[in-house]
């Protein structure tokens, strides 16, 4: 018997059903340390607040009442954003990141994964010490500084902060594929680390840094800012008669005891200069300690406002020595390193000194501290080369070019005179030669090494591995010269700049420290 229905139509084909995967498995997320501010915070913005409106207050009493209604209403408004803040800001340190909560009717939350944390620092001035209280101040690599300020916490309370996110960092790291991700409570427990005392600056060494800072360029500055406050306040006319009363006085004097007494006043400004650097260096960087605690560096110091900084040698860009000419007379160096996101130039101190590794010791005990900031670098062999002697010619023409402007200048003025400047010649062939003399870089395995310098001395050193981008550049009459320069770029730091090698150097420099730094991030991942 057949069936004359239709047959059931066939069912189409359809891709198999797979079980869903197995999720992966997530890290648990644990909390750390959470905490607020303290509350003698609300008595530090309650004297800030007199502070500021003190001066409102005073001409309110003075002179009119509307300067004291104002006063009071800043006042007002100023306690009452304290207390807001007080009450709203919170802190949680987890096991991955620290958040950050705070503000009433603006809210604001900023989450920092603890891998991007660069720098953990402490500020304490006197009366936060006295009320037991400490700034925490923590860096990413953003390159803007200080990104996250707890300004009032309990010294215990920050202490256990800083203790927590060390201990917690290299949980934070981020695993190879296959690997099962979990928690530090479940981690075995790590022996404790060994702390090393690398370096405790004395009294003669914040002695020698203040004597050989050289910056006479600030007093410049100061004495056109209190001119321009002479000025404001009406006293140039005064300051004028004096000055005039006293040049008059200058040149009734003989020329010997003329020449005498503007050296003495010479002496005294250099002198006046010493002192009050070398005050400021004293009371900035008292007591300096730098300790090794595990793989983490870690600096105290400070009279009247104590800064605690510590700093992961892994964070570490670029390491200087850094020597003036009259450092290098004394064999004298400080020591600096930088970290991302943390960008300067030779020579440059950044706020509170927080790049200074050693403030002050002498330049061969600063090369054996080297591995304490840069481990590994006490294997390497460097072979240095100096560099082209062709940046002597190079500066001589320069130093013709210069001489030609300056001559052609002040033609009209002084006549024949003006071919003085041709001096400027064999004086920029001189820092031509001092220049070459100064110039060498060196490259390891795992390390390059630059100094260079005029009459003093800078030696950098720069782990391969942090290497983000490598530029050649060539002047106008470095290509008539075949002379390059080369600078090295790492990631948020100082570049390192190596002036006047030969092209085929700098390029051949240029491919190997490219492609070792390739090597290095393709391990990493």
């Amino acid at each position: 018997m057949t069936d004359d229905s239709d047959p059931p139509p066939e069912m189409p084909e359809t891709a198999p059903v797979l079980d869903p995967a197995p999720a992966a498995t997530q890290r648990e997320t644990i909390v750390l340390a959470k905490g607020h501010l303290h509350p003698a915070v609300l008595l530090l913005r309650l004297l800030g607040a007199l502070r500021q409106n003190a001066v409102p207050l005073l001409l309110g009493i003075a002179v009119e009442t509307w300067f004291l209604v104002a006063a009071l209403v800043l006042f007002v408004v100023q306690l009452g954003y304290a207390v807001a803040r007080y009450l709203t800001l919170e802190y949680t340190l987890t096991n991955e990141e620290l958040c950050i909560r705070e503000g009433l009717l603006h809210r604001q939350e900023r989450r920092i994964p603890l891998d991007r944390i660069q720098d953990l620092g402490f500020e304490s001035t006197l009366l936060r010490r006295a009320l037991g209280l400490a700034v925490v101040m923590v860096e990413t690599a953003s390159g803007r500084g200080v990104e996250a300020r707890l300004d009032a916490l309990s010294r215990n309370d920050a202490e256990h902060l800083r203790e927590v996110l060390l201990a917690a960092r290299p949980a934070s790291a981020k695993p190879t594929q296959g690997d099962v991700m979990t928690a530090p409570a479940a981690a075995a427990p790590r022996p404790p680390e060994v702390e090393w005392m690398v370096h405790r600056s004395s009294t003669m060494e914040l002695l020698v840094r203040g004597a050989t800072d050289l910056r006479l360029g600030a007093f410049a500055v100061t004495g056109y800012a209190a001119f321009e406050l002479a000025d404001q306040l009406g006293f140039v006319t005064q300051l004028a008669g004096i000055a005039s009363g006293f040049r008059e006085w200058l040149q009734s004097l003989p020329p010997a005891l003329l020449f005498g007494v503007l050296a003495g006043l010479l002496f005294l400004v250099m002198a006046f200069g010493v002192v009050t650097s070398t005050l400021g260096n004293i009371v900035q960087f008292h007591g300096f300690t730098l300790r090794l605690q595990g793989d983490v560096l870690q600096r105290r110091y400070g009279l009247l406002t104590t800064r605690q900084k510590t700093l992961p040698r892994a964070r570490v860009q670029r390491v200087t020595l850094e020597q003036n000419w009259l450092r290098r007379l004394l064999g004298f160096a400080v020591v600096k390193a930088d970290s991302a996101g943390g960008s300067r130039s030779d020579g440059q101190d950044t706020t509170g000194g927080w790049d200074v590794i050693v403030p002050m010791t002498r330049y061969t005990t600063a090369q054996t501290m080297l591995p304490a900031m840069l481990p590994g670098i006490e294997h390497e062999t460097f072979t240095w080369r100096p560099g082209s002697r062709k940046l002597i010619a190079r500066a001589t023409i320069q130093g013709a070019l210069l001489a030609l402007v300056v001559g052609a200048a002040f033609w009209w003025r002084l006549g024949p005179n003006a071919f003085w400047a041709a001096l400027i010649v064999p004086l920029w062939s001189i820092l031509g030669v001092l220049t070459w003399r100064n110039l060498g870089w060196a490259r390891g395995e795992s390390f390059f090494a630059l100094q260079h310098g005029v009459i003093g001395k800078n030696f950098a050193c720069v782990p391969t591995a942090k290497v983000q981008a490598v530029v050649t550049r060539q002047s106008i009459i470095g290509q008539l010269f075949g002379l390059a320069d080369l600078t090295v770029y790492v990631a948020g730091g100082s570049p390192t700049r190596i002036p006047d090698l030969t092209l085929g150097d700098a390029r051949a420099l240029q491919r190997e420290l490219a492609g070792r730094a390739a090597t290095s991030a393709a391990a990493d991942w």
